[in-house]
């Protein structure tokens, strides 16, 4: 590595002062490029490595979204971006909640905050404290996390895609602990914010609890409407889990309403597009919904169609756990 204590030989000065001139002059012209005021290309690759991550993320593939969050924490870390790091981090804290880890999320949502808190980030700081309310959910200490959540909304300030992170938090803590009408009122104030920014996937998460308050409450036409949104913002998004579930909802609901033939056809739905992108616990719902629901509407055929599927799903998931 050159020494900053080299200085230039007399011999040089003159050709430098002639050179610096005419660099001078060249800068001086409208038609001359300008320099960047600063070089982002590690950044920007680390936000690549996050975008790559979330994709991974939204199709349940935990390792690989992990592999590239890390990827994206020690680009950030090598140009020492605080806030990049902090939600580097925070990503990792939603990856191992999603695989059960709860105790190694807790860890990366602490690291999280405390390096938001060094860049002086309240959105960055919100998302972190929404995570660590959430380990707390998951360990069924409720209060507690709707105080973290709380805390979170406050922390997000203006920034709208923090605090509708931290108003749907909020809201399903309040629906469980039985605080309905707060609930909603969160829910619909994050649904809001996030239609006005385009997340469509956080937009039909917002509307799928929604439905699902509204049904536990026995509204359920209000909640087959708010279904029928939540189905609409995953089809945005392209969203083939989040469709699975809203489809098996619409199902659920349509038959509460006695609407049995309509119920059928979401459990075909719900059916195909769980198989698509194989989440399981839907599968396996829409076949024993599908084979029951056959009897009462006269289709043997079908129902012999149906159990026949869901007997062998269930022979290779017995297989499955046998050799584990």
């Amino acid at each position: 590595m050159g020494s900053r204590s080299n200085f230039p030989t007399p011999g040089l000065i003159s050709w430098l002062a002639a050179a610096s001139a005419v660099a001078l002059l060249a800068l001086s012209c409208s038609s001359a490029p300008k320099p960047p005021d600063a070089v982002f290309d590690v950044k920007n690759k680390a936000a690549d490595y996050s975008k790559l991550a979330d994709g991974f993320m939204a199709d349940a593939q935990y390792e690989s979204a992990e592999k590239y969050y890390r990827e994206a924490l020690q680009a950030d870390s090598s140009v020492d971006n605080l806030a990049g790091v902090s939600v580097a981090h925070a990503s990792l804290g939603r990856v191992y909640l999603a695989v059960n880890r709860p105790d190694d999320a807790r860890t990366e949502f602490t690291i999280a905050l405390e390096y938001a808190t060094m860049a002086h980030s309240g959105p960055d700081a919100s998302l972190a404290t929404s995570g660590l309310g959430e380990v707390m959910y998951a360990h069924g200490e409720k209060e507690e996390a709707l105080a973290a959540f709380e805390s979170a909304a406050a922390l997000a300030g203006k920034d709208a895609k923090s605090l509708a992170v931290a108003l749907h938090d909020a809201g399903v803590a309040k629906a469980a602990l039985g605080r309905t009408e707060e609930a909603m009122s969160d829910l619909q104030r994050a649904s809001s914010l996030n239609q006005e920014l385009k997340r469509w996937t956080e937009l039909a998460s917002n509307r799928y609890v929604m439905a699902s308050i509204l049904g536990t409450s026995g509204r359920l036409q209000e909640a087959l409407a708010m279904a029928l949104k939540a189905l609409e913002a995953d089809k945005n998004a392209e969203n083939g889990r989040g469709v699975a579930q809203d489809l098996e909802a619409l199902a659920r609901l349509s038959y509460k309403l006695g609407q049995k033939e309509t119920a059928w056809n979401y459990w075909r739905r719900a059916f195909d597009s769980s198989l698509s992108v194989e989440e399981p616990s839907v599968v396996r719902d829409s076949l024993v919904a599908l084979a029951a629901l056959a009897d009462e509407l006269g289709k043997p055929d079908e129902k012999a169609r149906y159990s026949a599927l869901l007997a062998k799903l269930d022979a290779a998931q017995a297989a499955s756990q046998a050799g584990k």
